[in-house]
């Protein structure tokens, strides 16, 4: 179902590299396309008071439990700052989920988007299959499925950009994203509505979608994470295996005493096995275990899961916070137990501390992961790894027995290098949207050989600019650019002063 998009005016501006020192300045700038994006005012954090994605996101970190604090500018000039915003970029930038701009994005990718009850908050729920999938070829062929579940109170259209639905045309899935009512209650116990939401999108799936029943994936984060766990305990036959980030392995808050699941209720869980994903700067649930994920909650849902998945280890918070005060070895310092492999795979050239727990036939069955300097949300690196992580088991539909498909998935375990742009006129696109005749005001930085900026349209016509500019206290230039236009255009570019460019 889709609606057509507003007309609107969308200015692109590109400032052109030029390599000129500036006194003052850093000398190397971690830069990328889609830097811009991040201070984008947007429409679309409706939960919210939130500003733009760096105002929401540097209330989504904190100081991690090794004393490092979270800087938010530190973040953004990074790999792992460039993967979370590019992923987030169809929210930013279009606040309509049903307009054809996003619906172009995906089909760009080979991947069919399709929301379903789409005008009701409450029940709407979103699929991205393979394009593939619809050839005649296929016809056959059988995909797995893989849920996500939003944060609290997110809009689904956000989950989108935690970077599995990414993944689907790469990977040979189909994600859905359902909208996660265990935000609320429910005959006065939290988080059930949920149960007849996946009974009702499971009998859609089967009708409608090519779906392989025993390759039935969870993931979640934050509240979504909580979820993933109690669909888990709910439905104990039905997902092959499941990860978790931004929340403990219990089903519950941290601290909770109003709803907890009988020992009757986890004992008729099957082995099922479960990646746990936490942020070394999250501002809420960090790892290593005794100090960041805290309280007896914590350990007794991780011996839980050690239990179901036949893993002879029993912990407990005092024997982890020994382990934290006392190892030598700093994957362990981050993870906070003892496991049958510790090492450091690296992505978006942030470490991912990584501890592996093997049941007695030598199979991964507990995997959790603290990713350094990550936050209170998912970067699309986190998804990849939790579906290598979760793609190597199947469910015998019939028995529940759990099928170990491989243990191929290999880690990356070094750094890749990255390029760092020597310090002039910032590299980057700005898109600012309004409507026909409205006043747009741009903010950006340059190098001070800059002396000025023009707009150019395609069809060649010049915008008319009034610019000011002073220097700032990080030896860069602070420009403020106002423009307006009498006609409606999609796109334009700016560029410095005798250099004008077009699109």
């Amino acid at each position: 179902m889709r609606k057509s998009f507003r007309k609107a005016i969308i200015i692109t501006l590109c400032s052109i590299m030029l390599i000129s020192m500036t006194a003052g300045a850093k000398d190397q700038v971690y830069q990328y396309e889609n830097k811009y994006l991040w201070k984008v005012p947007t429409s679309s954090f409706t939960w919210d008071v939130y500003r733009c994605l760096a105002d929401h996101h540097k209330a989504m970190g904190g100081t991690s439990v090794d004393g490092t604090p979270f800087d938010i500018e530190d973040f953004i000039d990074s790999p792992l700052g460039e993967s979370l915003v590019t992923s987030t970029k169809n929210f930013i930038l279009y606040p309509d989920e049903l307009g054809e701009e996003e619906y172009a994005y995906w089909e760009s990718l080979g991947i069919r988007k399709e929301m379903h009850d789409a005008y009701n908050v409450k029940w709407k729920w979103a699929t991205f299959t393979p394009e593939e999938a619809y050839l005649p070829e296929n016809a056959d062929k059988k995909y797995p499925v893989v849920f996500v579940y939003h944060g609290g109170n997110n809009p689904i259209y956000v989950t989108e950009g935690y970077g599995y639905a990414q993944l689907v045309a790469e990977k040979g899935f189909i994600c859905v994203i359902p909208w996660n009512n265990s935000a609320g209650t429910v005959n006065g116990e939290e988080g059930l509505a949920l149960d007849s939401e996946i009974d009702r999108i499971m009998e859609v799936l089967r009708a409608e979608y090519p779906i392989d029943e025993s390759r039935i994936y969870g993931s979640g984060y934050s509240l979504g994470g909580r979820s993933t766990v109690r669909e888990v305990i709910k439905h104990p036959n039905m997902f092959a295996s499941v990860a978790v980030g931004g929340h403990n392995l219990g089903g519950i808050r941290q601290g909770e005493k109003g709803y907890t699941f009988s020992q009757e209720e986890w004992d008729a869980i099957k082995e099922t096995p479960i990646l746990q994903l936490e942020g070394a700067n999250e501002m809420r649930v960090k790892l290593p275990y005794g100090y960041g994920v805290t309280g007896s909650e914590a350990t007794t849902a991780l011996n839980r899961w050690f239990k179901i998945n036949g893993i002879d280890r029993y912990v407990t918070l005092e024997g982890c916070q020994e382990i934290v005060d006392n190892t030598t070895d700093p994957v362990q310092r981050k993870i906070g137990l003892e496991a049958d492999a510790l090492y450091t795979q690296y992505y978006d050239n942030a470490a991912y501390y990584t501890a592996d727990f093997l049941n007695e036939d030598g199979v991964n069955m507990i995997k959790i992961i603290n990713v350094e300097g990550m936050i209170h949300w998912m970067a699309p690196s986190m998804a990849r790894v939790a579906y290598d992580f979760m793609s190597q088991y199947a469910r015998d539909t019939e028995t529940g027995e759990l099928i170990v498909l491989n243990q191929d998935a290999k880690p990356q375990l070094e750094k890749t290098d990255i390029v760092y742009n020597t310090v002039g006129t910032f590299v980057q696109d700005y898109t600012a949207e309004a409507r026909k005749g409205d006043t747009i005001t741009i903010t950006l930085k340059a190098s001070d050989d800059v002396l000025g900026y023009a707009i150019k349209l395609k069809d060649g016509s010049l915008l008319p600019v009034s610019a000011s500019s002073s220097l700032s206290d990080d030896g860069f230039v602070d420009w403020t650019l106002t423009t307006s236009s009498a006609k409606s255009f999609s796109h334009a570019r700016l560029s410095p002063t005798g250099e004008p460019g077009s699109s």
